[in-house]
């Protein structure tokens, strides 16, 4: 026998069902069976189970005439061999992480009947927004459930026999199925163990929200009356509840651009108290996102006619005098300063194996003096927690995105990044780099007074430490205006985390190049953009160090003899398309080892020195000589007192200082 039976209800499933089963199949723990409920469906998905179940023993399919989601899942039930139960949607999935923590759950407190976690709307083109995790099921779950459903299905793992015993899902439910059983296991008794920092995923599709949201109000309705006549409440706490759930309707329907009307004299206007704001207008963002299948970034650009949208379904649901409040509330989370016009940035952070230090960059980002922000965080495959790590900041702030991929480079994550960004303005850090609370602001302002040629806006930055501490300042490049020529030398940009750009140069240039970490090659994709924005835009330039540009052992610009094959395959484009300007070029190539040497013999990194150095005196022999001669041996003698000491890098008398960005405790900051 299995150990957990995953049942899958799938109707015209064709487009979705292959991502269901292959976050299945992707499982750390392998000790489960799974059932598939073709319900009728008149597409491919009755084919593409089958394959399925030829690939896997562990999957099987049976067969129904459309009989619905509840008796779907209730046939599954029948065919199931497991001691636990898991649902899962046929257009939703799991991280593979997930049947294995909930499994644990279960398995360490003995006395629960069901282990839950959060879970995360994801829109149509795969971004994840404000995750959502409830731990009161733990502490009342008979309470919460009389009043709202904070679970998907797929965020629960149940024990067979409780479900059994209540005969499993009721069919006379069209919608609300999941959340009737979640409340009947409460009121018989069961208990729900939480899991932290796991969140099913959620996808959102346009009509998939209950497309007859007059049907769901209906089921919701008979759950809610239930619940609390069965909880003790009072008619005026269900009448309450009646009224919290119908504004979630109408802030889905407004989200879908549709009518929603009820007699608004059947329910109570809702009153809010001053500490109720902030939590109603989450509520009311989060339903008119999952209407519209957008995230809350998204929405910005159409902030005046989602304002007025938002003000006209509080009228007659919440009280008149806090009807304002809760508009201003959400304008705050989006970043947007009533009355004044906004701007909005979209800013881009891939990110690969970065639990370590993508908080800090988070916060950094967050914390911006211009808070009119869309953050997209691309998480390229990592291993580690880095996903968890983002999904905690989303829960915070509904600024903050997270999208997932296989591990693809560098490149292509921040490509599908700014593809699908709400702005035409995007700017890009890494996820262990940091800015400066002003960056985005002065940048905005430089690129403008730069005039309409302009596609590009750097600052100048400042290499620090694991610690964040500044170990030196970078050289102070002047080149603004038309750069062609200047970029020729090199990469006076210096990283990938100090510019912000336009859409139409990104564009232009193609995004960035994911042929290098193709061909083994991955760390200049910068300056290959740089140098192609550069044909046809003017760059303007902020002469402050605004970017703490991170260096240290292990980071992809750590790898000298790949950054040099990567400078390479760059530099023989440019001399390409530009042979005219070869001599500048070679020059630039001079500097690029001459500074991969001295910082390979900084960290004692002797083998990529005997690499390197070859390389050098075959370009410029007496400089190389004059570099070994004098450079290395003081490199070599200031990493040995670096590693002994167990400093950072920094010039002699240099006091440390950490890089300094905003504080969330101090709020996001009021800047345009």
């Amino acid at each position: 026998m299995s150990a957990v039976s995953v049942i899958i209800p799938a109707r015209d499933a064709e487009d979705t069902l292959a991502r269901t089963l292959d976050s299945l199949l992707a499982q750390e723990m392998h000790d489960w069976h799974a059932v598939i409920v073709n319900d009728g469906s008149s597409d491919a998905t009755g084919a593409i189970a089958g394959r399925y179940c030829d690939r896997d023993p562990r999957l099987a399919m049976v067969e129904t005439g459309g009989l619905g989601l509840a008796a779907a899942r209730n046939e599954g039930l029948r065919h199931a061999r497991g001691n636990a139960l898991f649902f899962i949607d046929s257009d939703d999935w799991i991280a593979p992480d997930h049947l294995k923590w909930l499994s644990i759950g279960l398995e360490r407190d003995q006395a629960a009947d069901a282990s839950f976690c959060g879970y995360l709307r994801v829109t149509p083109a795969g971004k994840g927004f404000m995750p959502r995790f409830d731990p009161a099921i733990a502490v009342d779950p008979v309470g919460t459930f009389s009043r709202r459903n904070p679970l998907a299905p797929h965020g629960v793992l149940l024990r067979r026999d409780p479900v059994e015993r209540l005969g499993g899902f009721d069919t006379a439910f069209r919608t609300c199925e999941d959340w009737d059983m979640w409340q009947r296991l409460a009121l018989s008794g069961c208990a729900f163990v939480p899991i932290r920092d796991l969140h099913a995923r959620y996808r959102l599709r346009p009509g998939s929200l209950s497309t007859d949201l007059v049907q769901l109000f209906g089921d919701a309705q008979r759950v809610i009356a239930r619940g609390c006549f069965e909880a003790g409440l009072s008619a005026e706490a269900a009448s309450t509840s009646f009224a919290w759930f119908e504004l979630w309707c109408a802030a889905v329907a407004a989200g879908q651009g549709r009518a929603w009307r009820n007699d608004l004299r059947d329910f109570p206007q809702i009153a809010l108290g001053p500490r109720d704001v902030a939590s109603a207008a989450r509520m009311i963002l989060e339903a008119f996102c999952s209407g519209a299948c957008r995230t809350p970034g998204e929405l910005v650009p159409h902030w005046p006619q989602v304002s007025v949208s938002l003000a006209h379904l509080l009228q007659g649901r919440i009280a008149a005098q806090s009807q304002h409040s809760v508009v201003d509330a959400v304008a705050q989370m989006l970043g947007i300063v009533p009355g004044r016009l906004t701007e909005l940035v979209s800013v881009v952070i891939p990110a690969y194996k970065a639990d370590g230090f993508i908080a800090e960059t988070l916060q950094s980002v967050m914390t911006q003096s211009h808070r009119a922000l869309e953050i997209v965080v691309v998480d390229d495959g990592s291993p580690d927690a880095t996903a968890a790590q983002v999904l905690k900041f989303a829960a915070e702030d509904p600024r903050i995105a997270l999208m997932q991929q296989d591990n693809a480079g560098v490149a292509a994550a921040r490509n599908r990044g700014w593809k699908c960004a709400a702005s035409d303005l995007i700017a890009f850090v890494d996820a262990d780099d940091l800015w400066a609370p002003t960056k985005i602001e002065r940048q905005l302002a430089a690129l403008k007074a730069a005039g309409e040629r302009a596609g590009l806006a750097y600052t100048w930055y400042a290499r620090i430490d694991e610690e964040g501490r500044v170990t030196s300042l970078s050289h102070r490049p002047r080149a603004e205006g038309d750069v062609l020529h200047a970029i020729m030398h090199g990469n006076f940009v210096g990283n990938g985390s100090a510019a912000l750009m336009t859409r139409e140069a990104l564009e232009y240039a193609g995004g960035f190049d994911s042929s290098l970490h193709e061909r083994g090659a991955q760390g200049c994709e910068d300056l290959a953009i740089y140098f192609r924005i550069a044909e046809k835009f003017r760059f303007a330039l902020v002469p402050e160090p605004l970017t703490g540009y991170r260096v240290m052992d292990g980071n992809m610009s750590s790898d000298m003899l790949r950054m040099l094959r990567s400078f390479d395959l760059v530099a023989a484009e440019m001399a390409a398309r530009y042979p005219q300007y070869r001599r500048e070029i070679l020059k630039g190539r001079k500097f690029y080892l001459e500074w991969s040497l001295l910082a390979a013999a900084e960290r004692g990194d002797f083998r990529s020195m005997v690499k390197l150095l070859p390389e050098f005196l075959a370009q410029a022999p007496f400089a190389a000589l004059g570099v070994l001669l004098t450079r290395v041996p003081r490199a070599l003698v200031r990493g040995r007192r670096q590693r002994f000491s167990g400093g950072s890098r920094r010039r002699q008398g240099h006091v440390p200082v950490r890089f300094v960005i905003g504080s969330c405790e101090e709020g996001y900051g009021q800047g345009s």
